[in-house]
């Protein structure tokens, strides 16, 4: 039976193949990544065990959260992801190397997934349009499997990146600006809540803020 460890490697596999601009590899990895988490079957922590013979309903907090996941990564400061005046996320997310929970680590193989097919788009072929469908599908899959308020880094990028692609692919100024609204809410609740690390991530969007206006954009 594979073991957890194994999806953790692919997914590392896959970050490699997308630092290296190599995005058909990452696309390929990263299916494979999700494929190999299929076959293992969930793992019990202690305190479900222990929850589960005590005939209780309460449930254990997971291990990670996203947000923890993407801080494993440094980003300098200045550094905007993209260099562009339309911000995009473009940094795969690790896996811990003792995660062991399905909630946690599909998602994150999930948004890898988007993003190495939302990568791969960007290189304008004949391909583009389709992988841009499923760069969408995926980041819509991973937006609505939490709640923004208990991860709001991570729901920005996925949000973030999917508003993107409405705009790549012409979406009505109307939805435009109510991606952009909910992006500047989710912004502000980092800041409210002083989360400089989480903010270091996201800088770019600022840049993007200050000088791009969500109408003109979307013309």
């Amino acid at each position: 039976m594979m073991s957890i460890q194994i999806v953790i490697n692919q997914n590392q596999q896959t970050i490699s193949f997308l630092e290296a601009k190599d995005y058909d590899s990452a696309i390929v990895s990263s299916s494979f990544a999700l494929e190999c988490l299929g076959s293992i079957p969930p793992i019990m922590s202690q305190q479900d065990e222990e929850i589960l013979h005590s005939g209780s309903s309460s449930s254990s907090s997971p291990e990670f959260s996203f947000d923890q996941c993407m801080l494993l990564t440094s980003i300098p400061e200045g550094d905007d992801q993209c260099g562009t005046l339309t911000f995009m996320y473009n940094r795969a997310i690790l896996l811990p190397s003792n995660v062991t929970d399905h909630g946690i680590i599909t998602p994150i193989l999930i948004f890898n997934a988007a993003l190495a097919h939302h990568l791969a788009a960007m290189r304008k072929d004949e391909r583009s349009p389709q992988y841009l469908d499923r760069a969408m599908q995926l980041y819509t899959l991973v937006y609505h499997s939490q709640d923004v308020m208990e991860n709001p880094l991570f729901h920005f990028v996925v949000y973030n990146n999917a508003a993107l692609i409405d705009l790549q692919i012409g979406g009505n100024q109307d939805t435009w600006k109510a991606y952009f609204r909910h992006l500047v809410h989710i912004y502000m609740i980092l800041v409210d809540e002083s989360c400089i690390s989480e903010l270091r991530h996201i800088q770019g969007f600022l840049g993007s803020l200050l000088t791009t206006k969500p109408a003109a954009a979307a013309a």
